[in-house]
């Protein structure tokens, strides 16, 4: 018996919703009634313009973000560098142009004016390096520019005596340049 007055119901609901549907259509043919209310075109503008500002801010910060270096590609720079710094190879005297290529700023300025007598003393002395980087951490960052610390530890050779291992810690600036990250500042920490 309940199920006979839900199926009547259910009838009677659907006969109602076509012959509203029949109403409205006879009303749009006979030009007594709008085609589509203006509170919705309104709404539809506003949910479509909602959208593409949303769709475009997508865009730019997944944009943005694919052009951004992380603390790797930081870290990584800064221990290129910091590594052929502290292996100095009276053998290897590509050594400067190497560490000039990635070096930018400042410390490019300084290490120009010093590379001829840096490469010198390392023909001099016979000296001959080897560093290991212990670690890397960045202390701070921009979308472009960062702050590396960097431990290493380096081996020191001279005329066939190995010398004790020495510990150096380093501030190291890193930046963009011409679309590579590159080394602007290098600082020895106590």
């Amino acid at each position: 018996m309940a199920t006979t007055h839900i199926r009547r119901d259910r009838e009677a609901r659907r006969e109602l919703r076509r012959a509203l549907d029949d109403l409205a259509d006879a009303q749009r043919d006979a030009g007594v009634r709008d085609p589509a209310p203006r509170w919705w075109w309104i709404g539809t503008g506003l949910v479509v313009i909602t959208a593409l500002i949303a769709a475009t801010l997508g865009v730019v910060a997944w944009i943005r973000a694919a052009d951004a270096y992380t603390d790797d590609d930081f870290e990584a720079a800064a221990s290129r560098v910091v590594g052929l710094l502290l292996s100095p190879d009276a053998t290897a005297p590509q050594r400067v142009r190497e560490i000039l290529e990635d070096a930018t700023g400042g410390f490019y300025d300084e290490f120009a004016q010093s590379a001829d007598a840096y490469t010198a003393f390392v023909r001099r002395s016979g000296t001959v390096a080897a560093a290991t980087i212990d670690g890397t951490g960045v202390a701070t960052r921009t979308a472009s520019s960062a702050t590396v610390l960097v431990a290493a530890t380096v081996g020191y050779r001279s005329d066939g005596q190995t010398d004790a291992d020495r510990r150096f810690r380093l501030r190291v600036g890193v930046a963009e340049d011409a679309g590579r990250i590159k080394v602007a500042a290098v600082q020895y920490l106590p």
